[in-house]
Protein backbone atom coordinates (compact mmCIF):
# COMPACT_ATOMS: atom_id res chain seq x y z
CA UNK A 1 0.00 0.00 0.00
CA UNK A 2 0.86 3.33 -0.50
CA UNK A 3 2.39 5.68 2.18
CA UNK A 4 0.11 8.31 0.76
CA UNK A 5 -3.13 6.07 1.36
CA UNK A 6 -2.04 5.01 4.85
CA UNK A 7 -4.91 6.04 7.42
CA UNK A 8 -4.41 8.75 9.82
CA UNK A 9 -2.97 7.26 12.92
CA UNK A 10 -4.65 7.50 15.92
CA UNK A 11 -4.60 10.62 17.83
CA UNK A 12 -6.65 12.65 20.56
CA UNK A 13 -7.70 15.71 19.08
CA UNK A 14 -8.50 19.32 20.73
CA UNK A 15 -10.66 22.31 19.98
CA UNK A 16 -9.52 25.52 21.59
CA UNK A 17 -11.49 28.61 21.27
CA UNK A 18 -8.18 30.97 22.37
CA UNK A 19 -4.56 31.80 21.96
CA UNK A 20 -4.48 31.09 25.67
CA UNK A 21 -5.99 28.23 25.41
CA UNK A 22 -3.62 27.32 22.54
CA UNK A 23 -0.59 27.69 25.04
CA UNK A 24 -1.59 26.13 27.86
CA UNK A 25 -2.23 22.78 25.56
CA UNK A 26 1.11 22.64 24.51
CA UNK A 27 2.86 23.92 27.37
CA UNK A 28 5.56 21.16 28.34
CA UNK A 29 5.02 18.90 25.50
CA UNK A 30 7.65 18.31 23.05
CA UNK A 31 6.84 18.25 18.66
CA UNK A 32 6.99 14.93 18.54
CA UNK A 33 3.80 14.57 20.83
CA UNK A 34 1.85 17.32 19.90
CA UNK A 35 0.51 18.85 16.36
CA UNK A 36 -0.50 22.42 15.51
CA UNK A 37 -3.25 22.07 12.99
CA UNK A 38 -3.64 25.41 10.65
CA UNK A 39 -4.72 24.48 7.31
CA UNK A 40 -3.26 20.91 6.76
CA UNK A 41 -2.78 20.84 3.68
CA UNK A 42 0.58 19.45 4.51
CA UNK A 43 0.35 18.10 7.93
CA UNK A 44 -2.66 15.82 6.93
CA UNK A 45 -0.32 14.19 4.41
CA UNK A 46 3.01 14.30 6.95
CA UNK A 47 0.64 12.00 9.21
CA UNK A 48 -0.50 9.65 6.09
CA UNK A 49 3.06 9.02 5.66
CA UNK A 50 4.20 8.54 9.07
CA UNK A 51 6.58 11.49 9.04
CA UNK A 52 4.29 13.08 11.88
CA UNK A 53 2.16 10.65 14.80
CA UNK A 54 1.50 12.94 17.05
CA UNK A 55 -0.12 11.75 20.44
CA UNK A 56 -2.94 14.93 20.24
CA UNK A 57 -3.75 17.64 17.70
CA UNK A 58 -4.50 20.87 18.20
CA UNK A 59 -7.01 21.83 16.03
CA UNK A 60 -5.94 26.17 15.89
CA UNK A 61 -9.53 26.58 13.10
CA UNK A 62 -11.59 28.17 16.58
CA UNK A 63 -9.20 30.86 17.22
CA UNK A 64 -10.28 33.62 15.75
CA UNK A 65 -7.62 36.19 17.07
CA UNK A 66 -5.33 34.36 14.65
CA UNK A 67 -7.66 35.35 11.66
CA UNK A 68 -7.24 38.86 10.41
CA UNK A 69 -5.70 41.77 8.58
CA UNK A 70 -5.35 45.01 9.29
CA UNK A 71 -3.50 48.13 8.38
CA UNK A 72 -1.26 49.45 11.17
CA UNK A 73 -0.68 53.67 11.67
CA UNK A 74 2.78 53.42 10.67
CA UNK A 75 1.44 52.40 6.78
CA UNK A 76 2.59 49.00 7.50
CA UNK A 77 0.18 45.60 7.47
CA UNK A 78 -0.49 42.37 10.25
CA UNK A 79 -2.22 39.55 10.04
CA UNK A 80 -2.76 36.60 11.57
CA UNK A 81 -1.19 33.26 11.32
CA UNK A 82 -4.49 31.82 10.24
CA UNK A 83 -5.17 34.27 7.89
CA UNK A 84 -5.79 32.07 4.65
CA UNK A 85 -3.95 32.44 1.40
CA UNK A 86 -6.78 33.05 -0.64
CA UNK A 87 -8.00 36.53 2.14
CA UNK A 88 -4.82 37.40 1.21
CA UNK A 89 -5.38 37.48 -2.54
CA UNK A 90 -9.00 38.65 -1.88
CA UNK A 91 -7.88 41.94 0.43
CA UNK A 92 -8.30 45.45 -1.07
CA UNK A 93 -5.64 46.37 1.99
CA UNK A 94 -3.22 43.96 0.76
CA UNK A 95 -3.17 44.31 -2.95
CA UNK A 96 -3.06 48.83 -1.94
CA UNK A 97 -0.36 48.34 0.58
CA UNK A 98 1.77 44.85 -0.49
CA UNK A 99 0.84 43.31 -3.83
CA UNK A 100 4.01 41.31 -3.72
CA UNK A 101 2.24 39.51 -0.86
CA UNK A 102 -0.76 38.62 -3.42
CA UNK A 103 1.02 38.08 -6.06
CA UNK A 104 2.90 34.92 -4.34
CA UNK A 105 -0.59 33.55 -2.44
CA UNK A 106 -1.92 33.22 -5.67
CA UNK A 107 0.46 31.31 -6.88
CA UNK A 108 0.24 27.99 -4.30
CA UNK A 109 -2.30 25.76 -5.82
CA UNK A 110 -6.05 26.42 -7.01
CA UNK A 111 -8.73 28.07 -5.21
CA UNK A 112 -9.93 25.46 -2.88
CA UNK A 113 -6.10 24.67 -1.75
CA UNK A 114 -6.15 28.70 -0.86
CA UNK A 115 -9.15 28.53 1.12
CA UNK A 116 -7.64 26.00 3.90
CA UNK A 117 -4.02 26.86 3.96
CA UNK A 118 -2.69 29.77 6.24
CA UNK A 119 0.14 31.77 5.93
CA UNK A 120 0.79 30.72 9.58
CA UNK A 121 1.13 27.32 8.12
CA UNK A 122 3.09 28.11 4.92
CA UNK A 123 5.57 29.46 6.89
CA UNK A 124 5.81 26.96 9.95
CA UNK A 125 6.24 23.68 7.69
CA UNK A 126 9.61 25.33 7.36
CA UNK A 127 10.21 23.67 3.97
CA UNK A 128 12.45 25.25 1.53
CA UNK A 129 9.69 25.18 -1.27
CA UNK A 130 7.49 27.48 0.56
CA UNK A 131 6.31 30.43 -1.30
CA UNK A 132 5.39 33.11 1.22
CA UNK A 133 8.19 32.73 3.03
CA UNK A 134 10.73 34.61 0.25
CA UNK A 135 8.31 37.24 -0.30
CA UNK A 136 7.80 38.20 3.03
CA UNK A 137 11.65 38.06 3.67
CA UNK A 138 12.17 40.68 1.08
CA UNK A 139 9.37 42.71 2.70
CA UNK A 140 11.14 42.98 6.23
CA UNK A 141 8.74 40.76 8.11
CA UNK A 142 8.66 40.10 11.65
CA UNK A 143 6.79 37.15 13.24
CA UNK A 144 4.99 36.67 16.61
CA UNK A 145 5.53 33.86 18.60
CA UNK A 146 3.37 33.40 21.79
CA UNK A 147 3.55 30.88 25.14
CA UNK A 148 2.68 30.82 28.67
CA UNK A 149 5.78 32.80 29.78
CA UNK A 150 4.94 35.51 27.02
CA UNK A 151 5.54 36.73 23.88
CA UNK A 152 8.90 37.78 20.87
CA UNK A 153 9.53 38.83 17.82
CA UNK A 154 11.61 37.24 15.52
CA UNK A 155 12.61 38.07 11.91
CA UNK A 156 11.49 35.70 9.56
CA UNK A 157 14.69 35.71 8.36
CA UNK A 158 16.47 34.43 11.02
CA UNK A 159 13.60 31.83 11.70
CA UNK A 160 14.97 29.07 9.30
CA UNK A 161 18.15 27.70 11.19
CA UNK A 162 18.50 24.42 8.73
CA UNK A 163 16.21 22.33 6.90
CA UNK A 164 12.69 21.30 8.50
CA UNK A 165 13.39 23.40 11.44
CA UNK A 166 12.17 26.75 12.94
CA UNK A 167 13.63 28.76 16.29
CA UNK A 168 10.32 28.86 17.58
CA UNK A 169 10.29 26.71 21.24
CA UNK A 170 8.20 23.62 21.53
CA UNK A 171 5.43 25.94 23.62
CA UNK A 172 5.39 28.65 21.30
CA UNK A 173 2.86 29.54 19.21
CA UNK A 174 3.17 31.37 15.37
CA UNK A 175 0.42 34.22 16.48
CA UNK A 176 1.42 37.02 13.98
CA UNK A 177 3.23 38.60 10.65
CA UNK A 178 3.91 42.27 10.44
CA UNK A 179 5.59 43.52 7.45
CA UNK A 180 6.37 47.33 7.13
CA UNK A 181 5.61 50.74 5.39
CA UNK A 182 6.88 50.05 2.05
CA UNK A 183 9.69 52.56 0.79
CA UNK A 184 8.48 55.03 -1.64
CA UNK A 185 8.46 54.13 -5.63
CA UNK A 186 9.00 50.55 -5.02
CA UNK A 187 7.83 47.07 -5.85
CA UNK A 188 8.43 43.46 -5.52
CA UNK A 189 8.23 40.31 -8.46
CA UNK A 190 7.28 36.86 -7.20
CA UNK A 191 8.21 34.30 -10.18
CA UNK A 192 8.45 30.25 -9.95
CA UNK A 193 8.80 27.26 -12.02
CA UNK A 194 7.07 23.96 -11.32
CA UNK A 195 5.81 20.91 -13.68
CA UNK A 196 1.87 21.58 -13.53
CA UNK A 197 0.34 24.73 -12.55
CA UNK A 198 -1.30 24.74 -9.57
CA UNK A 199 -0.57 21.09 -8.96
CA UNK A 200 3.11 20.98 -7.74
CA UNK A 201 5.68 22.43 -5.15
CA UNK A 202 7.80 24.77 -6.17
CA UNK A 203 10.97 23.87 -7.99
CA UNK A 204 12.38 27.10 -7.81
CA UNK A 205 11.13 30.32 -6.53
CA UNK A 206 12.28 33.70 -6.69
CA UNK A 207 10.86 37.20 -5.12
CA UNK A 208 13.08 40.26 -6.09
CA UNK A 209 11.49 43.41 -4.15
CA UNK A 210 13.31 47.19 -5.09
CA UNK A 211 13.00 50.82 -4.26
CA UNK A 212 14.00 53.05 -7.44
CA UNK A 213 16.20 56.17 -6.57
CA UNK A 214 14.17 58.56 -9.63
CA UNK A 215 16.61 61.80 -9.28
CA UNK A 216 19.64 58.97 -10.07
CA UNK A 217 17.87 56.05 -11.68
CA UNK A 218 19.76 53.85 -9.48
CA UNK A 219 18.46 50.92 -7.53
CA UNK A 220 18.36 52.51 -3.73
CA UNK A 221 17.63 48.94 -2.47
CA UNK A 222 17.22 45.03 -3.48
CA UNK A 223 16.36 42.54 -1.84
CA UNK A 224 16.62 39.04 -3.44
CA UNK A 225 15.17 35.34 -1.45
CA UNK A 226 14.70 32.11 -2.78
CA UNK A 227 12.41 28.69 -2.14
CA UNK A 228 13.97 25.78 -3.04
CA UNK A 229 17.67 27.86 -3.51
CA UNK A 230 18.94 25.96 -0.16
CA UNK A 231 17.88 23.51 2.66
CA UNK A 232 15.74 26.70 3.78
CA UNK A 233 14.34 29.84 2.09
CA UNK A 234 17.12 32.24 2.15
CA UNK A 235 18.12 35.77 1.21
CA UNK A 236 20.72 36.42 -1.48
CA UNK A 237 22.98 39.17 0.43
CA UNK A 238 26.09 39.29 -1.84
CA UNK A 239 23.90 39.54 -5.01
CA UNK A 240 21.87 42.04 -3.79
CA UNK A 241 24.79 44.14 -2.70
CA UNK A 242 26.10 44.09 -6.63
CA UNK A 243 23.23 46.50 -7.48
CA UNK A 244 22.53 48.96 -4.87
CA UNK A 245 23.56 52.32 -6.49
CA UNK A 246 23.56 50.98 -9.62
CA UNK A 247 21.28 51.43 -13.13
CA UNK A 248 19.81 48.73 -14.39
CA UNK A 249 21.96 46.99 -16.95
CA UNK A 250 21.96 43.14 -18.74
CA UNK A 251 25.78 43.44 -17.33
CA UNK A 252 24.47 43.60 -13.93
CA UNK A 253 21.42 41.46 -14.14
CA UNK A 254 24.51 38.70 -15.24
CA UNK A 255 26.28 39.80 -12.43
CA UNK A 256 23.60 39.60 -9.69
CA UNK A 257 22.01 36.15 -11.37
CA UNK A 258 25.52 33.91 -11.17
CA UNK A 259 25.93 35.64 -7.51
CA UNK A 260 22.88 34.39 -6.36
CA UNK A 261 23.92 31.15 -8.04
CA UNK A 262 27.08 31.16 -6.00
CA UNK A 263 24.83 31.54 -2.94
CA UNK A 264 22.92 28.77 -3.51
CA UNK A 265 22.88 25.11 -2.98
CA UNK A 266 20.09 23.61 -4.44
CA UNK A 267 19.36 19.64 -3.72
CA UNK A 268 18.63 17.16 -6.58
CA UNK A 269 15.55 15.68 -6.30
CA UNK A 270 12.74 13.26 -8.39
CA UNK A 271 11.25 16.72 -9.49
CA UNK A 272 14.65 18.44 -10.31
CA UNK A 273 18.60 18.24 -10.29
CA UNK A 274 20.29 20.56 -8.56
CA UNK A 275 21.96 21.74 -12.06
CA UNK A 276 18.59 22.18 -13.57
CA UNK A 277 18.21 24.48 -10.26
CA UNK A 278 20.35 26.46 -10.57
CA UNK A 279 19.75 27.19 -14.56
CA UNK A 280 16.13 28.00 -13.37
CA UNK A 281 18.02 30.71 -10.43
CA UNK A 282 19.88 32.25 -13.16
CA UNK A 283 16.95 32.69 -15.43
CA UNK A 284 14.12 33.76 -13.04
CA UNK A 285 16.82 36.20 -10.89
CA UNK A 286 17.10 38.61 -13.76
CA UNK A 287 13.12 38.51 -14.79
CA UNK A 288 12.31 39.04 -11.63
CA UNK A 289 14.61 42.19 -10.54
CA UNK A 290 13.27 43.16 -14.10
CA UNK A 291 9.59 43.29 -13.63
CA UNK A 292 10.19 44.32 -9.50
CA UNK A 293 11.59 47.66 -11.77
CA UNK A 294 9.63 48.08 -14.22
CA UNK A 295 7.32 47.97 -11.68
CA UNK A 296 8.78 50.39 -9.06
CA UNK A 297 9.35 53.01 -11.88
CA UNK A 298 5.56 52.45 -12.97
CA UNK A 299 4.42 53.81 -9.45
CA UNK A 300 6.60 56.47 -9.40
CA UNK A 301 4.68 57.71 -12.83
CA UNK A 302 1.41 57.21 -11.10
CA UNK A 303 2.05 58.93 -7.74
CA UNK A 304 3.30 61.94 -10.09
CA UNK A 305 0.58 62.15 -12.04
CA UNK A 306 -1.42 61.70 -9.32
CA UNK A 307 0.08 64.72 -7.41
CA UNK A 308 0.15 66.93 -10.82
CA UNK A 309 -3.80 67.06 -10.98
Amino acid sequence: MSTLMKRLPKFEYLGPQSLAEVCGMIAGTTRDEVLLLAGGTDAILQMRRRERTPRRVVGLKGVAELDFVRGQDDGGLAFGAMTTLQTLVASPLVGQRHELLQAAAAQIGGNELRNVATVGGNIAGALPCADMSPALMTLGAKIKLVSERGERWLALEEFFPEFGRTLALEDEVLAEISVPKPAANSAGAYLKFHDRHSMDMTIVGVAAFVSWDSESRTFAEIRLAYANGAPTVFRAHRAEALLRGQALSEEGLEAVAETACAESSPRTSWRANGEYRLELIRALTKRAIRQAWEKAVRSKAVTSKETSR
